[in-house]
């Protein structure tokens, strides 16, 4: 077993890893209505990773596991409960070590899979409203890459609590966990509207662990992929490095190194 991790190890060193948009297997999940809110979300998937649409039949352990990141954004309408087999579905790919990305109203599934306690708020969508919202920068953010590429109000390379806009103006069918009222989240950037700083207030941007996995919610009025809004650059660059971010954290995100030969990560996860 050392002789094996030695040769890993050594032809890491001499290729390299590279995890880019292309070598990231997303399985899109929208249940509802493809409307405004939702169609360009998987528009932009489909043109930055290697993406699959999955329908509700789909919703399968064995079908989550050929992906590196399942992403569930419904934009446009409720989509309705998720049979006991269909939770169950989505926790033993988490659990398993696979990641898992809710926007829009998936978050409202964050309950029932058993998250949280607590009932989310629920509201949207709403197209035009003149609220511009945005991240504020912590020094996770940072470290996990998830500003790289982006800038912040002031036009410049993000630092800790520094503002960041990622929406212009509306917001999608949505959710979050409003005054604390959650105990397992992990918060990896606040959230600000308008001149109020949320702080910690609302469970926007961050992670919940599920066994050897993750599920991140990226919720509230963040996740707006309508042509409205003007910061849609700035929305897509966020969600591409959470969702490559998650990939490295996948045991089932197919790494390329070297653009040559194809490893599972998690094969090579699996020997440290």
């Amino acid at each position: 077993m050392e002789r094996k991790i030695v040769i890993y190890l050594t032809f890491l060193l001499c290729f390299g890893i590279s995890i880019g948009n292309a070598a990231v297997e997303v399985g899109f999940v929208y249940l509802g209505d493809k409307g405004d809110f939702t169609a360009p979300a998987l528009e932009f998937a489909e043109k930055t990773f290697k993406t699959k649409q999955l329908a509700k039949a789909d919703l399968k352990s064995a079908t989550f596991k050929q992906f590196g990141v399942v992403w569930w954004h419904d934009g446009d309408a409720d989509p309705g409960g998720l049979s006991d087999a269909e939770i169950n579905a989505f926790l033993d790919y988490a659990e398993s070590g696979g990641a898992v990305l809710l926007t829009g109203a998936a978050i409202r599934y964050a309950t029932p899979l058993g998250l949280e306690n607590a009932e989310p708020r629920k509201f949207g969508p709403v197209e035009n409203d003149g609220s511009r919202v945005g991240i504020i920068v912590l020094k996770e953010t940072l470290e996990l890459g998830l500003v790289d590429g982006l800038e912040n109000v002031d036009g410049k390379a993000p630092k800790v609590e520094d503002w960041i806009q990622v929406n212009s103006t509306g917001y999608p069918v949505s959710g979050d966990y409003f005054d604390t009222i959650w105990k397992n989240f992990t918060t990896l950037a606040h959230a600000w509207e308008g001149g109020t700083d949320y702080t910690d207030r609302i469970a926007a941007f961050g992670y919940w662990e599920a066994g050897d996995g993750k599920v991140f919610n990226m919720n509230w009025r963040l996740p707006n992929f309508h042509k409205n809004n003007e910061s849609i650059d700035h929305i897509e660059k966020l969600t591409e490095n959470v969702i490559n971010w998650l990939a490295s954290e996948s045991e089932f995100a197919d790494v390329t190194a070297g653009h040559k030969l194809p490893i599972v990560w998690g094969e090579l996860k699996g020997q440290k």
